[in-house]
């Protein structure tokens, strides 16, 4: 779902107290990753230098976070899943981010769903991640006849740079995450930006299985509280989880 990456602004001037909003623009320009679907970027590194994974429709070992991946199927123990939107999860309560933040993801959400062929019944919610300063923003489709690893190679790719030639550096990447018990494929996309000044991460973790396509995006608040500029896949993945341990039901 990840679109090519328009040619980010460059900061010309020392940080300054809403640092956050670059993060956000960068997202605004960015947000045509998978927010349906896919994630955060490939984060080996200590510094953050996106890391290429093995491709060809199978699990990598690990996931983003170094635990054991759950492949295919693994943990769904053929259940049947649906999504919903509880009012808090994973101990985070709905919210509501800028109108600017939320037009651009319910457009970007549209685009997403056309590229994954996916159709159902849609569910969407923003929740407020006080301790990080930052927006969950999480939406997906309940249907059926999904196709789990095509829907996640849909979303793979190769690690490509972008250098303006002035000092900004863009790398998108994709790395294999563990889904969790509940079975299926995840994927995370990112966006890594590089300026003189500064680096952010945009990641969007997304998992499927043959009833579910949906995704989470961390976005940093631009009011002065979000503590990062960016998240990254590994940072993204365990909240993934922990949010689809509670958004994703038994269908009944």
């Amino acid at each position: 779902m990840a679109s090519s990456a328009p040619k980010p602004v460059r900061a010309t001037s020392a940080p300054r107290p809403g640092r956050p909003a670059l993060a956000l623009a960068v997202a605004g320009a960015l947000l045509g990753l998978p927010l349906m679907s896919a994630c955060g970027p490939s984060t080996g590194s200590s510094d953050g230098a996106a890391t290429p994974h093995a491709r060809g429709g199978t699990a990598t070992a690990k996931g983003t976070d170094g635990t054991g991946g759950s492949g295919s199927n693994g943990g769904s123990g053929g259940t049947s899943w649906a999504l919903s939107a509880p009012r808090t999860v994973a101990g985070h309560p709905q919210g509501q981010p800028p109108a600017d933040m939320v037009r651009r993801f319910d457009d970007d959400t549209h685009k997403n769903a056309a590229r994954l062929g996916v159709s159902g019944t849609p569910v969407r919610a923003y929740y407020d991640d006080r301790t990080d300063g930052a927006w969950i923003l999480y939406t997906g489709v309940t249907g059926s006849g999904f196709e789990p690893g095509r829907l996640h190679d849909i979303l793979d790719r190769l690690p490509a740079v972008h250098d303006d030639g002035a000092g900004d550096r863009t790398t998108t990447s994709a790395i294999d995450a563990d889904p969790g018990p509940h079975g299926g494929r995840a994927i995370c996309d990112t966006v890594l930006l590089r300026t003189e000044l500064l680096a952010t991460a945009v990641s969007t973790c997304s998992w499927f299985t043959p009833t579910t396509a949906a995704g989470i995006t961390l976005i940093p608040k631009t009011d002065g509280t979000g503590t990062k500029l960016g998240f990254t896949a590994a940072e993204v993945a365990p909240i993934m989880r922990a949010v689809r341990a509670e958004v994703e039901v038994p269908r009944r």
